[in-house]
């Protein structure tokens, strides 16, 4: 069997699965939803996933020894997005004016967001925010803060989080959030000594809906306006320094949804919202948590057909499931079962730490290398 139309399977295991080269059935009726089963045929040739499915026991693509080109397994913690942080702050190293604002200037942050609207480029959207220096560098970005914090007060999504990094005499550094009703001197105040050094703002995790709305994270670029020093523009007084928040994570549930509601779509358009209401948006009938995270264990395989159809009709086989689940979804078991079935020397492993490809070898690979080996020995 090898369907038509569905160029990339999707299943989410959501109870357990059987891993290994079971001959005949292991699911019924009674077994839980989400279940999986690995079978083979008994002289090895090929071996397919019985599923019990939202609609019943079904069973995937036989996938043939010898047609697979990988499989690799991807723990959920690698595909994490860390929250984006910028960080805005007078240039000290700026040989015009070493971060010392000059007085009477005025100061323009600009933020040019890109398909802020659609999915082109030259969908962009302006921001800003200024100040006209008077005093000193706490004075200016304490108020260029307060103003930005007000300009986007009017956004229904902010794309993100404002506060400032503040110091009161010889006390620890904080960060204080900063909204439209925040006060210059509550981030600046000479009379209390307290000091504002630089602007941080936080991604803010964007609106979301399971296959209509992506969730993306924002797109814009800091400016910054030129001042004049002695005649001369100046472009560089102030930094932008991008980085990231620590332990603190956009996880891949949201593009996991979204796959899960583009692939059922391919099995029929009920899933994609035709005949609404009639349509199946339920739970029930759609396994993913967006807010959920979930390992990924990718097959990609191809069959061709003798004489008139030699050309190779490749596609992926995607199964996932809750890493609340990975003791009883084992699938990185099933990785490495499923490759060595397939006559594979390796599969790979997406490491959680630097996002590389591992590779890992099968027990035939393994068998093979070892082989390698003697017969070198031997020769020498």
């Amino acid at each position: 069997m090898y369907s038509v139309n569905q160029v990339n399977q999707f299943y989410c295991v959501t109870a357990s699965t059987l891993v290994g080269d079971q001959s005949y059935s292991k699911l019924t009726s009674a077994s839980n939803t989400g279940a999986v089963v690995q079978c083979k045929s008994a002289d090895g040739s090929f071996q397919y996933f019985q599923y019990k499915s939202p609609g019943g026991i079904i069973a995937t693509d036989r996938i043939k020894k010898g047609k697979v080109k990988w499989v690799t397994y991807t723990p959920a913690e690698a595909m994490r997005k860390p929250l984006r942080t910028w960080t805005i702050a007078m240039n000290a190293n700026d040989p015009a004016t070493e971060g010392t604002p000059v007085v009477g200037q005025h100061y323009i942050i600009n933020f040019a967001f890109r398909n802020y609207f659609g999915m082109s480029d030259e969908d962009t959207y302006e921001k800003f925010t200024a100040a006209i220096a008077f005093g000193s560098a706490s004075d200016l970005i304490a108020n260029l803060a307060v103003t930005l914090a007000k300009n986007f007060s009017r956004e229904i999504d902010m794309p993100f989080t404002i506060s400032v990094k503040t110091k009161a005499g010889s006390s620890a550094a904080t960060y204080t959030a900063v909204t439209p009703n925040t006060k210059v001197s509550d981030l600046s105040d000479s009379d209390t000594s307290l000091v504002a050094s630089e602007i941080l703002l936080t991604e803010f995790v964007q609106p979301y809906e399971r296959g209509r709305m992506k969730l993306t994270s924002p797109d814009f670029t800091v400016r910054f306006s030129p001042i004049v020093v002695s005649g001369v523009e100046d472009r560089v007084w102030a930094t932008c320094t991008e980085g990231v928040v620590s332990g603190e994570y956009i996880k891949n549930g949201y593009e996991t949804a979204d796959l899960e509601w583009f692939c059922m779509g391919e099995r029929g358009d009920q899933y994609r919202g035709k005949d609404w209401p009639l349509s199946i948006t339920t739970p029930e009938a759609l396994l993913v948590s967006p807010t959920g995270e979930y390992d990924y264990v990718v097959i990609h395989f191809w069959d061709d057909i003798d004489n008139e159809g030699p050309q190779k009709s490749e596609r992926d086989m995607t199964i996932v499931a809750s890493k609340d689940n990975r003791s009883a979804a084992k699938l990185a078991d099933l990785a490495a079962s499923v490759a060595g079935a397939a006559g594979l020397d390796y599969y790979t492993v997406v490491t959680e730490s630097s996002g590389k490809y591992v590779p890992v070898a099968t027990a035939a690979g393994l068998e093979a290398r070892v082989a390698d080996l003697e017969e070198a020995a031997e020769g020498d």
